[in-house]
Formats: C-alpha cells, sequence, structure tokens
C-alpha cells in the first residue's frame, strides 16, 4: 500500500435548503387585483359604452361579455404560460403555485379563475333567484375566507384547486397549512341565519311597508331592480320615500314612468302618500366585466304633485 496516497475524503452531501415560500398578505393580494381590475376595465368599457343601450337593457348578457373578456386574462396570466403572475402581482412580487411551489397549468388556472369571476361578475345580473342565491352565498364566501383566513390566506378559487398565493423570492414546497374548520362552520350558520331571518324581516320589517312596495315594482314586470328606503331631509325634517330602479329598457318618458311607479307604490302601500315627498331614481347603465358605468336621473315630488302628473296623463296631456 502506498503510503504517500492521500485517503479518500468522506463525500460532502450539500444540506437541503428548507422551503422559503412565504403566503402572501391580505394587501399585496387587494392591490395586485386592483391594479388587475383597472388594466382589463379598459376593453370592458370600451365594450360596455360601444354597446351601451344593448348593455342596459341586458345585464345577464353584460355579464357573460364581460366575463369572456376578464377570464383569458386572469387564467392564462396567472398559469404557467404567464409564470403564475398577473400584472398587477408582477407588482406587487406575488404569484399563484400549487403545493409543490410549481405554476398552474393552463385548464387548472382557468378553473380558479373561474370559481372567482363567477360569483363576482354575475351576482348583479339580475338572475333569478335559484341562481342569485347561491351567487350570494359564494360571493360571501369568497369575501370572509379573504379577510379571516390568515392561516392559509386561500379563499373558495384556492381551495377548488389547491392553490396558493405566495411571495415571489422564495423556493421549494409550501409549508403544510390546512385551513381552520371552524371557518365552514362560521359560514354555515351565518347562512342557516340569513335563510330563516330574511323572510321574517319580509313579512314583519322592520319596515314591513318598504318590502310590500318592492315586491308590488317588481310583480310589475317593468323594473329589473329596486330598491326602496325611507329618507329624512332638512330643513324641515320632511320624510319620504326614495325609490332606486332599474328599468328594463331606459324609459323614453321619465314622468310618465315615474308617474307610473308612483301609482303602482301607492296602490300597494296607501300610506306612501302621506309622506311628504316621493323620490324616483332611475339608474342606468351597464356593469361588463370589472368595468361599470351607471348614471342617474332624478324625479322628486309629492304625493300631490304625482297625483297631479298622473291625472294629466290619464287626460293625455
Amino acid at each position: 500500500m502506498d503510503q504517500n496516497a492521500i485517503p479518500d475524503s468522506p463525500s460532502v452531501t450539500e444540506p437541503v435548503k428548507p422551503p422559503t415560500r412565504h403566503i402572501a398578505g391580505f394587501w399585496r393580494r387587494l392591490f395586485a387585483f386592483v391594479v388587475d381590475g383597472f388594466l382589463i376595465s379598459i376593453p370592458s368599457f370600451f365594450v360596455g359604452y360601444t354597446f351601451y343601450d344593448f348593455f342596459c337593457s341586458s345585464s345577464v348578457w353584460a355579464a357573460v361579455v364581460g366575463f369572456a373578456i376578464t377570464l383569458p386574462y386572469f387564467a392564462i396570466m396567472g398559469s404557467s404560460i404567464g409564470t403564475g403572475q398577473t400584472l398587477g402581482q408582477r407588482l406587487t412580487g406575488i404569484e399563484v403555485v400549487d403545493g409543490q411551489g410549481s405554476h398552474l397549468s393552463l385548464d387548472k388556472s382557468y378553473l380558479r379563475y373561474t370559481v372567482l369571476l363567477v360569483p363576482l361578475l354575475f351576482g348583479e345580473a339580475g338572475l333569478p333567484s335559484y341562481l342569485a342565491w347561491p351567487m350570494a352565498a359564494a360571493c360571501a364566501a369568497i369575501f370572509y375566507l379573504y379577510g379571516f383566513n390568515r392561516r392559509t390566506r386561500q379563499t373558495l378559487h384556492d381551495l377548488a384547486t389547491g392553490s396558493f398565493v405566495v411571495e415571489t423570492a422564495g423556493i421549494g414546497t409550501i409549508e403544510e397549512r390546512r385551513i381552520w374548520p371552524g371557518h365552514w362552520a362560521i359560514l354555515a350558520v351565518l347562512g342557516i341565519l340569513c335563510i330563516v331571518i330574511t323572510p321574517i324581516l319580509t313579512r314583519t320589517g322592520p319596515f314591513p311597508e318598504l318590502m310590500t312596495i318592492q315586491r308590488a315594482l317588481l310583480d310589475s314586470g317593468k323594473l329589473r331592480d329596486v330598491g326602496v328606503m325611507l329618507q329624512t331631509v332638512s330643513p324641515g325634517s320632511k320624510t319620504g320615500l326614495r325609490l332606486t330602479v332599474t328599468w328594463k329598457s331606459n324609459p323614453q318618458d321619465y314622468e310618465k314612468a315615474g308617474a307610473e311607479i308612483v301609482g303602482i307604490v301607492e296602490r300597494a302601500a296607501p300610506g306612501a302618500a302621506k309622506r311628504d315627498f316621493i323620490a324616483v331614481d332611475f339608474k342606468e347603465g351597464f356593469h361588463v366585466g370589472l368595468a361599470t358605468f351607471s348614471n342617474t336621473h332624478t324625479l322628486n315630488h309629492s304625493p300631490q304633485e304625482w297625483e297631479e302628473i298622473m291625472r294629466g296623463e290619464a287626460n293625455g296631456r
């Protein structure tokens, strides 16, 4: 044996680097979404303004077209094609990954953003109640988890696809985290309370007159959306009704349409004629994707003045 031979040195194994992925915080995600919402609203607003009358009269089609514009941007940029980052996420230094730290495939990214965008964009589309309620429930769950699920910061679309939003600086897998089961219990309790309490409030108050008026206006078939509230104004502390309505197709004569609405109100709730005033806000506009535009035409008269207008309409002016 050669005494001058240098013994083999033991192999040195590179230390395994621990995962360094950190879950992105609330404000960074919010700011990124605001930036992305502004950017994708530009083409949506252009389309909405170009076909203004059509989208004013069809909120469902406005939601469909807005969804078709908005989804590809988020899905493609948020997938492996866009390295898991929309432009807003690039600006804030965050990205979307799965539990192994890899970017999502295109189909999984499409699923992720579909779960997010369908409730957000179709929630105000005037859908039938059997569809509107699930949309509202999904929106409530999204916002609740977004704000209160601090452990993983996952909301519905993240949980549906096993994705996480993390800070860009970092490597490796996501630290094993699970959503606190209590969040589901809280959401279930809130849902049950909403289902139980809403019909009670509808029948008994605190202002049952307002609910009666709202139902009567919606049952007329001419309005897509109705809001009713009591309002007190100074000086004189006058109290009246303020009706915020969205006509299915914009009226040609606002005075005539307003008189028709007030007539329905007074037949449904005779006490309305004893108020100091009845104001009608005609809202029109579009909600295409994340782009929103609205315009309001307001009529405000005393019940006596409305009676004169209705008589004039009945006599053909």
